[in-house]
């Protein structure tokens, strides 16, 4: 029997109550007529990056060290650095189970994956050009030499970089099906983002969402008529996944405005950090806050009443300060930081230090975006995962799991060990016999 494939599409912000328009478009319904399918929960935060690591993984930010989509780089916010380098994560993933089993390996637009050297055709999600010398530059450090020369510099053009959002779209809608069609890997993870996109900028739901789906439906046909065309869709395994939900934004609550008011902020008069005692790193509709090594009892101490503070105003609509021991007790998220901040839905946990302490939509200068996310997974839109293909069931109804068990799944379709995985296999979608 020839080897079984694997190709798993990640339609970052897809939401369960997505399916029923999807399944009218012609990509979409060829999958979903032969599905199983879960409403899966994901990862806190619920976030790009620690969830797209969970599913190569298995494993929660406790594990791979990725907490968040930002690296901690205090006084640069937004400027900081993304989670881009796959050597920063912890554990093993699948890349690395299929490379040592002797599979061969693709992704295009995958989070974390810069610098993979178990992907062989790599074409690497980078959000922080800023930290890189131009585009060209941007993939030269990032990727290996075959894949920089027959697939990303020729088709660089493809990148239209006077979009802020979106200007990747055409360059992976071209290359995905290009190297699927030409490699034939046996396992290809791609990564498209015109849903997610889409919810920032006008909100959860509307036609907005429709015609970002529309646009997604495109490049799934374009990857199925690839896979027709080398004879290799009967024996590939379809996954269709996403990463989290949306929430349409209510109130920005800038906890670091607060920490600067109170003196446990210091910013010189451009303002500039100069230090801090707490600072916060957001994370959408939640953060985490970073204490500073040297804090004496005394210092944390008053943080700590100022946290009580703020959690119990109403008007800066704080669930809960949880500490970094509660938060990986319950949530299975931990890091550098000391706390994790829990807002309430909608809320923005904004880290700038030169915008009001609360800003409530429908006010003058209200920031976007107008959907977001980061919220704790039981809250919004929920994420799915459609699995088609020959080790499939079809028409099977998992009910909701957990994004931990993706990593465990796709190992078992392929036949690979991946020992770190605190997920399960989900056994009931497959058929009674996986190849191995």
């Amino acid at each position: 029997m020839s080897r079984r494939k694997l190709l798993v599409v990640s339609i970052d912000a897809m939401h369960t109550d997505d399916i029923p328009f999807a399944a009218t478009l012609p990509a979409f319904a060829r999958i979903l007529q032969r599905s199983a399918v879960a409403e899966v929960e994901g990862i806190y935060p619920s976030v790009t990056y620690p969830n797209h690591t969970a599913q190569t993984t298995g494993c929660p930010p406790a594990r791979t060290g990725i907490f968040n989509n930002l690296q901690f780089q205090p006084g640069r916010g937004d400027a900081s650095e993304w989670f881009w380098d796959a050597r920063m994560i912890n554990v093993p993933t699948i890349f690395a189970a299929a490379r040592q089993a002797g599979l061969s390996t693709a992704a295009v637009q995958w989070p974390v994956t810069g610098k993979d050297e178990n992907i062989d055709w790599l074409v690497p999600e980078i959000a922080c050009p800023q930290v890189f010398d131009g585009l060209e530059d941007q993939y030269r450090q990032t990727t290996n030499a075959a894949s920089l020369n027959k697939y990303i510099l020729p088709h660089l053009h493809l990148v239209d970089e006077d979009r802020r959002k979106g200007k990747y779209f055409p360059f992976v809608n071209a290359l995905a099906p290009l190297i699927l069609r030409t490699e034939q890997p046996d396992v290809m993870f791609v990564h498209l983002v015109e849903v997610d996109t889409a919810r920032h900028a006008e909100g959860s739901y509307g036609p907005h969402v429709q015609q970002a789906l529309r646009e997604v439906d495109d490049t799934l046909g374009n990857l199925l008529a690839a896979l027709e065309q080398t004879g290799d869709l009967e024996r590939t395994n379809i996954v269709l996944t996403s990463d989290h939900g949306h929430i349409d934004t209510e109130q920005h609550t800038n906890l670091n405005t607060i920490f600067a008011e109170r003196g446990l902020l210091r910013v010189d008069p451009n303002g500039s950090l100069v230090d801090y005692d707490v600072i916060c790193l957001g994370a959408g509709l939640s953060g985490q806050l970073f204490l500073a090594e040297d804090t004496t009892a005394e210092r944390r101490d008053q943080v700590e009443q100022l946290l009580a503070e703020i959690q119990s105003d109403p008007r800066n609509r704080i669930e809960r300060f949880w500490t970094a021991a509660e938060a990986r007790e319950l949530y299975g998220l931990d890091g550098p930081f000391t706390w994790v901040v829990e807002s309430e839905p909608g809320v923005v946990v904004g880290m700038r230090w030169d915008r009001p302490e609360i800003q409530r939509k429908g006010e003058a200068g209200y920031p976007a975006p107008v959907g977001a996310h980061g919220h704790a997974p039981r809250h919004g839109g929920q994420p799915v995962f459609i699995a088609t293909g020959p080790d499939f069931r079809a028409g099977v109804d998992l009910g909701r799991r957990s994004m931990l068990d993706q990593a465990p799944t796709f190992a078992a379709v392929l036949g690979v060990d991946l020992p770190h995985a605190e997920g399960r296999v989900l056994t009931e979608a497959l058929q009674v016999e996986v190849p191995a």
